[in-house]
């Protein structure tokens, strides 16, 4: 089977991770994948499988059209089974008007609505679907919400949920050196690590993780929060002056390109975080960190009440709320024994494994590319 697969970018974010896992996956099932990137991003780029040809077509203002034809033209002429588009308005305004086009599937990445010009977009490219295409929602409270928002049929989207690599994320190894690695980092391996991983942006409210870390502190001393991003100077700088100003010890920032192999995070670390306050979906980051054990604070947005099992595999908090997103990590350092690594691991390998994700991606294809436009 030969797959196009369309992404706006290959920044550092789940949705690119989770992309480029199901397309590595592709190749590893024996299938012929293509990349076009829509920017010149590439910090992700080593990740992909080399067997994947990327070409990048980065795009001079939101509908280019240089790269409208680019992408009207791989469509038409690259006799493709079915692609994967990632910028859904964008394709169908390049794919306008092809007869016999493959079955395309457009992957929704978010929940909730940033404003009233992403609901319009919304609406439009939802009144806009073609027989041949197919909008695939990740996890039951994402497919609720769209459904209700837009006063759609739950038979509108398709669901799969998204996976992970869990040969990769596993359990930590014996040869894994926990306090080698925290000592090089000016961590002192004594500490209880709260790890955080999420790009550098408003929506991800690492100002709530601080605030609320600074409570934590004042009930108690050995912990230490470690927060991963993605390669945003800038607002990694304002958070960073916002601790000193506050002369907060104890919290590390660090930038995509600063990170390394982030397993070495998952395994160092007691708790893991999100203290999103919108948009979170269905974070992949969390499905590694369940991956290797780990239990887990989110708050409670997007679709993290699907997955999280309370006392299980970690709790839910609730967005913008420091002193509730401080209690309930108190209350998972203080009950750690509960919660056991091999359940937390086994549920996310049943469930929610990448190899399962791309599994249901090929049926899609079996059921539905026999349509066309």
């Amino acid at each position: 089977m030969k797959i196009l697969v369309i992404l706006n970018d290959l920044d550092v974010g789940g949705a690119q991770n989770y992309t480029i896992s199901l397309m590595n996956e592709f190749v590893k099932l024996g299938h012929i994948v293509e990349l076009r990137v829509l920017s010149n991003i590439q910090w992700l780029k080593e990740r992909v499988n080399k067997r994947i040809n990327i070409k990048y077509w980065a795009r001079k203002g939101k509908f280019d059209i240089n790269v409208l034809l680019k992408v009207r033209n791989e469509v038409i002429l690259g006799k493709y089974d079915y692609v994967i588009a990632s910028y859904i308005l964008f394709h169908k305004f390049a794919t306008v008007l092809i007869k016999n086009i493959p079955l395309t599937i457009y992957p929704i990445h978010k929940t909730q609505e940033e404003s009233k010009k992403s609901f319009f977009f919304d609406y439009l490219t939802f009144k806009l679907k073609r027989k041949n295409e197919i909008f695939l929602t990740s996890i039951e409270s994402q497919t609720e919400y769209i459904c209700n928002t837009f006063r759609l049929d739950r038979l509108f989207f398709k669901q799969i949920y998204n996976g992970i690599n869990t040969e990769k994320f596993n359990l930590s190894p014996e040869n894994f050196n926990r306090e080698r690695f925290l000592n090089n980092l000016g961590i002192d391996p004594g500490n209880k690590i709260l790890l955080m991983v999420a790009g550098f942006r408003e929506e991800k409210r690492h100002i709530d993780a601080i605030n609320a870390f600074i409570l934590l502190k004042k009930e108690l001393d050995n912990v230490f929060l470690v927060c991963l991003g993605d390669n945003r100077k800038k607002e990694r700088e304002e958070l960073q002056n916002y601790i000193e100003s506050n002369n907060v010890r104890n919290i590390k920032l660090l930038l995509a390109s600063e990170s390394g192999d982030v397993r070495e995070f998952y395994w160092s670390a007691d708790v893991f975080t999100l203290t999103s306050n919108k948009v979170e979906t269905f974070p992949i980051s969390a499905l590694e960190a369940l991956s290797t054990g780990l239990p887990c604070v989110l708050t409670d947005v997007g679709g993290t009440k699907d997955f999280i099992i309370n006392s299980f595999n970690g709790v839910l908090s609730k967005a913008n709320n420091i002193i509730d997103i401080k209690d309930k990590w108190l209350y998972v350092l203080n009950n750690y024994e509960q919660f056991n690594k091999i359940d937390i691991r086994r549920n996310i390998e049943e469930n929610y494994s990448i190899q399962k994700s791309a599994v249901e991606y090929l049926k899609l294809n079996e059921a539905f590319g026999k349509y066309a436009n």
